[in-house]
């Protein structure tokens, strides 16, 4: 392609688009302003690309002066859709440089003028709006390293479609920290703004045996995924560098893995919101090693019927957070629901649910573990369990509730239960279809008494916020494109 210049304005690009997309791989899009102009008001993508996600022009054409000193690109043929906002590829023969400009005026049947000086006379191919075949080409081929990019897609890819051979590799084609900028990728159903997702399906092949599906394999910063679910890979979603920092999740899923859903053992700074790890051979999610320095945090995501743990090394070397999160289902007997590992860091859950583990709920090891606001139910040792034999500190267990647990409710250090933490059934409204909302107005009140009936502060923020109203967390946590 040469080098990408469109960098200018915010930008919005599309995978797939209105059809399959199988050629013109390498296509334009908008800038966000054009998409969020009162034209396209209903994010229409017929106005930003033609039939089965094409370009809206596909030819060779001529070059002259616009008579303003910019690029004026004559013999482009009808598009009667107006575009301006557009952006168009073009190859030129040599004096302007290949890339992607913002088409800034249009005449529907001869030509359109682009945001660039003018030369000289000569010819260039161009296409004008469009969509990308594949994620990864519109990954590779979009630059976020000043501006924002959105890329939209309504795509799912899989090995036997041919849209992939091997794991997506994600390398430096991120946004950037120093200047407020992000690329964001989000799936959709028909149009953007729907809340459907798409899949990439690794489909067990043994090139997916090591790396996962999607690997943040070296020095990336400031992306974020949403609607996206990888399966039937080694490893859903893999963090291999310390270097990764800054990556957002939203109603993202990994899936019947062969190994882990998630191993973000690597990065800093991730933020997962109402993600999944289900089904996968090994761990829902694997947050830590003894070694590397992650510090995620995870709000409302579930971790249920994998083989081993629900989420693993809570904590780590920085410390991790879960809020609001539930681990049902996990293991046999040897793993548990939540397991804390934190070998400097703090591993931290509050409002957090564990039913029905192969082994404890919730399984404290080394460093500075907490849980407040918890509840283990029906797991199949005990509730609350803390590992003596290595480096544990005395974990820190508040207005938890213990109920059913085959071994017990509480195996802590010290004088028990701790902290107003109570030992009653939480009356779920539905466990048996995920619906953990307890009903038991004790664990409302966080263990507390209260002769009046009401909630505490704890046991309010438990109330609203655990399981019932998840759609809204999201709503208020999603990314917003940095004017």
């Amino acid at each position: 392609m040469g080098t990408t210049v469109f960098e200018t304005k915010d930008s919005v690009f599309f995978v797939g688009g209105r059809g399959t997309k199988a050629g013109n791989s390498n296509a334009g899009g908008c800038t966000l302003a054009a998409w969020e102009d009162a034209g396209l008001v209903n994010k229409n993508l017929a106005k930003v690309m033609d039939d089965n996600g094409e370009p809206f022009c596909n030819v060779i054409a001529s070059v002259t002066d616009n008579g303003s000193g910019k690029v004026r690109i004559t013999n482009v043929g009808d598009i009667s859709i107006p575009c301006i906002g557009l952006i168009a590829h073009v190859f030129f023969d040599g004096l302007h440089v290949n890339g992607r400009y913002e088409v800034i005026a249009w005449n529907p049947i001869d030509w359109i003028d682009i945001d660039l000086a003018f030369v000289g006379n000569e010819n260039c191919f161009v296409r004008v709006g469009g969509a990308f075949d594949t994620a990864q080409n519109a990954w590779n081929n979009t630059d976020a390293s000043q501006y924002n990019v959105i890329i939209h897609s309504n795509k799912n890819q899989s090995k036997t479609d041919g849209n992939f051979t091997a794991t997506w590799n994600l390398g430096t084609a991120g946004g950037s920290l120093a200047d407020k900028s992000i690329k964001h990728f989000v799936g959709f159903d028909t149009q953007p703004g729907d809340e459907g997702q798409i899949g990439f399906d690794g489909e067990d092949d043994e090139d997916f045996s090591t790396d996962g599906g999607i690997r943040f394999g070296s020095a990336i910063e400031s992306v974020s995924f949403e609607n996206v679910i990888v399966e039937d890979a080694y490893t859903g979603w893999n963090a291999r560098n310390d270097s990764v920092n800054s990556i957002r999740f939203i109603k993202c899923e990994g899936n019947s893995g062969t190994g882990y859903g998630w191993s973000l053992g690597y990065g800093k700074n991730f933020v997962l919101i109402s993600c999944q790890g289900n089904h996968n051979s090994w761990y829902g999610f694997n947050l830590g090693y003894s070694s590397g320095g992650p510090n995620h945090l995870l709000v409302n995501c579930i971790a249920h019927d994998n083989t081993r743990e629900g989420f693993r090394s809570i904590g780590s070397c920085y410390g991790s957070a879960l809020l609001g999160c539930v681990a049902y289902n996990n293991g046999g007997s040897s793993y548990s629901g939540f397991s804390t590992n934190s070998y400097s860091g703090c591993g931290a859950m509050i409002n957090c649910v564990a039913y029905n583990n192969g082994k404890h709920g919730f399984e404290f090891k080394r460093v500075n573990p907490v849980a407040i606001n918890c509840i283990a139910k029906d797991n199949g040792q005990w509730g609350f369990y803390a590992d003596t034999s290595g480096n544990l500190m005395v974990p820190h267990v508040a207005y938890c509730c213990a109920h059913g647990n085959s071994s017990g409710q509480y195996s802590l250090p010290g004088a028990l239960p701790e902290q107003n933490s109570i030992e009653q059934d939480p009356q779920f409204v539905d466990a048996a279809n995920g619906d953990f909302r307890p009903r038991n107005p004790a664990v409302l009140r966080g263990g507390k008494p209260d002769t009046s009936g009401n909630p505490t502060q704890m046991g309010a923020i438990l109330q609203k916020y655990q399981f019932g109203d998840r759609e809204r967390i999201a709503n208020m946590a999603r990314l917003r494109i940095i004017r």
